[in-house]
């Protein structure tokens, strides 16, 4: 076994003690009951560890001389470990603590996808709900097992280094005596870091005898550990399992897992995207001119009603809560029902008709428009009312299908791949709508 082997093999051995760990900490955080603050700082501990677990996961791939991710690739997993540690300190300064619970369990499936490159394109793409379905089931299912099978590994390795006394001749002495110098127990590894931890914990009372805020967290942690049994203990620990073995057959499974299956997935999804495109273009250019129509007809009938909101003037008879309500989702729905037709387009329709890549773009700007109005809707009855978490992840909302929309038209128009911007654009809006709006709440 050569050195890069090695390595790698002590990366996984740590990786499967941080998935004890992980998962025991994942349950107790959802037994706890805790304050907000303490419930953030644990969640965001797990986020950090997460994260230390994906680098750990990742340099076992190059050192296993897996890895092709290129620099994009590399930037886009930073990103998804930014938005994670900002996505846990949310669950605090946001406003909506159980939607960024959802999201945080979401990134962790897209991070490690992103860094074990198992996305069906090799970056974000529009295939992306096919991506988190081979996230959350087929990986780390195919893989449930992982842990006992890295164990067997390791020891069935170990035994074939073992070398019988004798068997070795003389002239081979100094290299064996050498190689057996320049192997890395895992125990000793585990050894040295178990070591680290008590001298970091006599650096924490050091600095708890200086520092009052030191000395309430090593107490706070102090009767923590008082608190638990033996018995709460085991309990916790019979429940990580099954999470921990999920865990670890995802973020391990794609190590073991070879990214070929991805890459045949995607090929075989192009043959059929360029099977099923038996639509006739002039039956589409009419639905599309119909639903335009339809459009122009409902602008041009209620003209006075969808735009007072821009000059901050309520129609008569409505109220600011009745005019923010009143058609604010429907709008909205209309616009995720044009990007429903869109996508009808471009999955059984040609990409080539000019006519067809026209009324698209139409059907796009009137999307941004529709975008617009709801948005001013929200903003003026915030005007008035104020924020709540209900009315900015409604103007959210209105601001990710408004970019949705225009970045729509540039893939049209120019032939980019927008999807990816779009993607880290939403998910960075969401986190920063939630820090800027806290002071107002």
């Amino acid at each position: 076994m050569n050195t890069n082997a090695k390595q790698a093999e002590i990366l996984k051995f740590l990786c499967l003690g941080l998935s004890y760990a992980f998962s025991y900490g994942y349950i107790s955080f959802f037994l706890s009951n805790a304050s907000p603050l303490a419930h953030t700082i644990f969640v965001t501990i797990l986020a950090v560890v997460a994260v230390i677990w994906l680098e750990l996961t990742m340099a076992q791939i190059r050192k296993l001389g897996k890895s092709s991710a290129t620099r994009l690739q590399m930037i886009e997993v930073r990103f998804w470990e930014v938005i994670l540690v900002l996505l846990s300190l949310n669950t605090y300064f946001g406003q909506l603590p159980g939607l960024s619970f959802f999201f945080i369990h979401m990134v962790v499936i897209y991070m490690a996808l992103c860094g074990t490159g198992h996305l069906l394109c090799g970056r974000s793409s529009c295939l992306m709900p096919l991506d988190m379905v081979n996230g959350m089931f087929r990986i780390p299912f195919s893989n449930l097992g992982a842990r006992i099978i890295s164990v067997y590994e390791s020891t069935k390795d170990s035994k074939k280094e073992i070398i019988p006394v004798g068997c070795v001749p003389s002239s081979d002495a100094g290299m064996t005596s050498s190689t057996e110098k320049k192997r890395t127990p895992v125990w000793g590894v585990i050894g040295v870091l178990f070591f680290i931890l008590l001298i970091f914990i006599a650096a924490l009372k050091n600095l708890a005898s200086i520092d009052n805020r030191f000395a309430y967290t090593l107490k706070w942690l102090d009767h923590f550990f008082d608190n638990m049994s033996v018995h709460e203990i085991i309990f916790k620990f019979v429940l990580s399992i099954p999470v921990g073995a999920y865990l670890f057959g995802l973020f391990q499974g794609g190590v073991r897992s070879s990214t070929e299956k991805e890459k045949k997935y995607h090929e075989k999804i192009c043959q059929v995207s360029s099977k099923i495109r038996f639509m006739p273009d002039t039956l589409f250019a009419i639905v599309i001119s119909m639903f335009l129509l339809v459009y122009l007809v409902f602008c041009l009938s209620q003209a006075e009603y969808m735009f007072s909101a821009f000059a901050g003037v309520l129609p008569e008879a409505f109220t600011a809560s009745e005019y923010a309500v009143s058609g604010f989702y429907e709008l909205i729905n209309v616009v995720l029902i044009n990007f429903v037709l869109l996508s009808l387009v471009r999955a059984f329709g040609s990409h080539e008709n000019k006519l067809l890549k026209i009324l698209n773009v139409i059907l796009m700007a009137d999307s941004m428009i529709f975008a617009t109005i709801s948005a001013s809707k929200i903003i003026l009855y915030m005007s008035r009312f104020g924020y709540t978490s209900s009315r900015t992840l409604a103007l959210w909302g209105t601001v990710v299908v408004f970019a949705g929309s225009l970045l729509a038209i540039v893939n049209l128009m120019k032939k980019k791949r927008t999807f990816m911007p779009w993607l880290l654009f939403s998910a960075s809006s969401y986190v920063l709508m939630n820090f800027l709006c806290y002071p107002f709440t």
